[in-house]
């Protein structure tokens, strides 16, 4: 997919690492402090961006919290401060309103927490309350009903671009007249399992920090990131105030699953934005030569271009799988700013995203 839009994002919300909210993070992005924390024990050992300061105490009642697993309480939280973001009421426009979820770990909490006790203790150990939560498509379950959607409604389960295949679906519904307004949510949780597989694959071995082009693997991180997309018109029909235009947004598939088919796929991705006037890059890299490597090629093809601090490196690799992206795009103080999001397989994305509140 290939497209210049007249779309604009009208609401952000954000549940990070270093803190819930817009002030929050663009406070990190200032400062270049990454969010690290020790994780939990229940998380396993070893540094990690978990939000240990999560509250969503007068948001989520008390009673559906309890039900929720992690990534569908920042799914709601961040849902929640998008819509206020975008002065926005959405249940009298529930049925014109689509929900796009992009997540790798969605479900997974869940359907561990599910399975251990019945292995354990068979199927009186089964919990009917976790069940729900075990499937990807929960979360945007639990926002249909939080605030009244009755749109389209897609899940996407992917690794670090997921988050850009919801918006990409967005863009397909808003274009064809199926939503006058959709929700982009990119939501992660991590869990004990998660940080077994990711030890087990070697994907935490590091001396230190991480940085990008180290190869000492990626940090550890939770969280969820949500966006308000409409057309220009209807955003002008309500006095609504946009973040930002999404110019482009450009996917292409890997012709082979090699590092050169990867870099090939993200350089065309960004060639087809055709739009050279960038004021700032964001980076999708993280530590991992397979995501590394495209994005130094990228950038030996486009020295003019400034790259903006990392933002996996301050919120972690895993919050919002890719939508992190994006939410620092929108904080950057640029006219102009090109997402460049590579991926282990599957399609390489590129957004340019044009700001209009520069002042935030």
């Amino acid at each position: 997919m290939s497209q210049p839009t007249d779309l604009v994002i009208t609401g952000l919300g954000l549940v990070l690492p270093c803190g819930d909210g817009i002030a929050a993070a663009r406070a990190s992005l200032v400062s270049g402090l990454p969010c690290f924390a020790e994780l939990p024990e229940a998380l396993g050992h070893g540094r990690g961006a978990a939000c240990s300061s999560f509250s969503p105490a007068g948001i989520i009642p008390p009673m559906q919290l309890r039900r929720l697993d992690r990534p569908s309480r920042f799914a709601w939280v961040a849902a929640h401060q998008a819509f206020q973001d975008a002065r926005l009421d959405p249940k009298p426009i529930g049925e014109r309103l689509a929900v796009a979820v992009g997540t790798q770990t969605g479900g997974s909490e869940a359907s561990e927490a599910f399975m251990r006790p019945y292995l354990q203790r068979g199927p009186e150990g089964a919990s009917p309350l976790i069940f729900p939560n075990s499937v990807a498509n929960a979360a945007s379950g639990h926002l249909a009903l939080a605030f009244g959607l009755k749109g389209p409604s897609a899940t996407f389960v992917d690794r670090e671009n997921a988050a850009f295949s919801a918006l990409e679906q967005a863009v397909r519904w808003l274009r064809t007249g199926l939503a006058e307004v959709a929700l982009v949510i990119g939501t992660d949780g991590l869990f004990p399992l998660l940080l077994d597989i990711c030890r087990g694959a070697r994907l935490l071995d590091r001396h230190s920090d991480p940085e990008v082009g180290s190869g000492r693997g990626f940090l550890p991180g939770e969280g969820a990131q949500a966006f308000l997309l409409e057309s220009r018109e209807h955003a002008e029909a309500r006095r609504a105030l946009p973040r930002a235009r999404l110019r482009a947004l450009a996917s292409r598939s890997a012709p082979d699953p090699t590092e050169e088919g990867r870099v090939a796929a993200l350089t065309r991705a960004v060639a087809a934005l055709d739009d050279a006037s960038v004021d700032r890059r964001i980076g999708g890299g993280s530590g991992l030569s397979r995501l590394d490597v495209p994005e130094s090629r990228l950038a030996v093809q486009h020295p003019l271009w400034p790259v903006a601090e990392h933002p996996k490196r301050l919120w972690g690799e895993l919050t919002g799988s890719g939508g992190q992206l994006l939410a620092a795009a929108l904080l950057e103080p640029a006219a102009r700013v090109l997402v460049s999001a590579p991926a282990s397989s599957g399609a390489q994305y590129a957004a340019l995203l044009e700001s209009v509140r520069l002042d935030g």
